[in-house]
């Protein structure tokens, strides 16, 4: 499988099936998807794994059993950024289905920066605010999304539900690092969580029942 080739603009492989064709299941990549029948929120993280490490942990915590979870997982053991499809390119068909059913959407990723800092983006403006509100309330940095990351376009899987609008949380390295024992990301270490982690995922799913109410 070739999974050195030149990058066309900021991913490697244009879709799905790009990735496919040039990635083994199992061995470079996986994917996971729970579905609660009773739940109309989804929780995904379409960068998971070693893609943005972190992502993966807090949509399943932030899901839990009470709602819809979905994770694409990077499996090498270096370069998963090979494996990221943007958020508007995102075709895989188990999260297309989930996202189908969906009235409400979390969508979390992770960017590069050194400081603890979660923006908060996407079309969904009332949970948007709500995540905000109740992530500042647990002594969280938030800020809006830049320009980049503000997961406003329609093609967005995270905006891809019923309601035509989810909310994208962009979470820094600095945040992500926090969510585990010792600061190691490394995918040995990931089960082992922070007391942050928990305060972090329970503001997370305090904002969605307020936001309900």
């Amino acid at each position: 499988m070739n999974s050195t080739r030149r990058a066309t603009g900021t991913d490697t492989y244009k879709n799905f099936a790009d990735l496919t064709a040039n990635e083994t299941e199992g061995i470079h990549w996986s994917r996971e998807a729970h579905r609660v029948p009773a739940s109309d929120l989804s929780h995904i993280a379409i960068h998971g794994g070693g893609i943005e490490v972190g992502t993966t942990e807090a949509a399943r915590a932030a899901a839990g059993g009470s709602h819809n979870f979905y994770s694409f997982h990077g499996k090498k053991a270096s370069a998963n950024r090979v494996l990221h499809l943007t958020a508007s390119h995102f075709d895989e068909p188990l999260c297309e289905a989930l996202q189908a059913d969906m009235v409400r959407t979390v969508s979390w990723h992770g960017f590069h920066d050194p400081l603890k800092i979660t923006e908060v983006g996407g079309l969904d403006e009332h949970l948007a605010l709500w995540i905000t509100r109740s992530l500042e309330h647990a002594g969280f940095p938030v800020t809006g999304a830049a320009p980049e990351r503000a997961g406003q376009g329609p093609r967005n899987i995270c905006n891809r539900n019923l309601a035509g609008q989810g909310a994208q949380l962009e979470l820094s390295t600095a945040q992500r690092t926090a969510f585990f024992r010792g600061g190691d990301t490394s995918a040995e270490n990931r089960g082992n969580t922070t007391a942050e982690f928990s305060r972090y995922i329970e503001a997370v799913q305090a904002a969605y029942r307020r936001a309900r109410a």
